[in-house]
């Protein structure tokens, strides 16, 4: 045995003299320099435990992480009340009043922000508004949907994910639609998520024929297989909106109805989840650069141990 003609240097051992092959870093060192097969066999010991701790380690935090995953939340992600009885008088309906324009919703999600109901620059409101509608009149002279968009003859709303969240939507609930005998038959849902570009939702609807308070019943709108309105991110707003044509006169009423004859008719409501963006795609990716890092970890603890650096 050789000791070393120097201070041990590193976590306990010493530095070899020339001839000398390897160093012994175990706690109970004394600086005695070890043959180079002791000093391999140390430093497989000293990576194969310290590997198994990291290991170990990270384990527990890939736990947590999944642990720790936000379920997504579903729920009402916007609703209207139009009903003037139970939405405390927000639409009395006459003259001049078909509803405020933007129209805030009265319900909606925790962890989104929506843009109102609000009137495209083409719709009217000079007249005498029903009590529990929104919407509008002027919907005449536009007798296609490319003059309708034209002529600005829509309504549109925005839902929006808060900071930190995705949105995912699943269906427009059943709804209801009253219109006077010379307003808008015909209508179309649709969708953008730049505020630019719009892509219908399903094929145009007529409307119905029934005038009276009690309205036409429409059915739900499925969203839930529209990918581009399913994992939506925080920095895009979706934008919808109904575009309305073939009215025969410019005093043609056109409301969201809020006196259906069922409850459920009586709101507008957009349903979906929300939920925080896959945190376990981020584990995967630490666990990935943690691995990276221990591979370069133990090269340099070899290279310590064999008196290559």
């Amino acid at each position: 045995m050789n000791r070393c003609s120097r201070k041990p240097v590193g976590p306990r051992g010493g530095a070899c003299t020339a001839g000398v092959t390897g160093v012994d870093f175990s706690p109970r060192s004394t600086g005695v320099c070890q043959s180079g097969t002791d000093a391999r066999r140390f430093a497989r010991g000293m990576r194969t435990t310290t590997m198994r701790r990291l290991i170990a380690r990270l384990a527990m935090v890939a736990m947590v992480a999944f642990a720790t995953v936000d379920q997504a939340h579903s729920a009402v992600m916007s609703e209207w009340s139009l009903n003037n009885t139970t939405n405390g008088g927000l639409l009395p309906g006459g003259t001049n009043n078909f509803g405020p324009s933007p129209f805030n919703p009265t319900l909606k999600d925790s962890n989104v922000t929506v843009g109102g109901l609000t009137r495209g620059t083409g719709v009217g409101t000079t007249g005498t508004g029903a009590a529990s509608g929104w919407g509008g009149n002027a919907w005449d002279g536009n007798a296609s949907f490319a003059a309708a968009v034209t002529a600005n003859d829509f309504v549109t709303f925005t839902v929006k994910a808060d900071a930190g969240f995705e949105l995912s939507l699943t269906d427009i609930a059943a709804y209801n639609v009253r219109r006077s005998s010379s307003g808008p038959t015909t209508g179309q849902w649709q969708y953008s998520t730049d505020g630019t570009t719009f892509a219908d939702i399903g094929s145009a609807i007529t409307w119905g024929g029934t005038t009276s308070g009690s309205g036409n019943s429409q059915s739900a709108i499925s969203l839930s297989g529209i990918s581009a309105l399913q994992n939506v991110p925080d920095t895009t707003t979706v934008t919808f909106r109904v575009v309305n044509w073939s009215a025969s006169s410019s005093g043609g009423t056109w409301y969201l109805n809020g006196a259906g004859t069922t409850t459920a008719e009586q709101f507008l409501i957009v349903n979906g989840t929300t939920a925080v963006p896959e945190p376990s795609t981020l584990g995967f990716a630490g666990l990935g650069v943690a691995l990276a890092g221990l591979g370069a970890w133990k090269r340099r603890a070899a290279a310590v141990v064999l008196g290559r650096i």
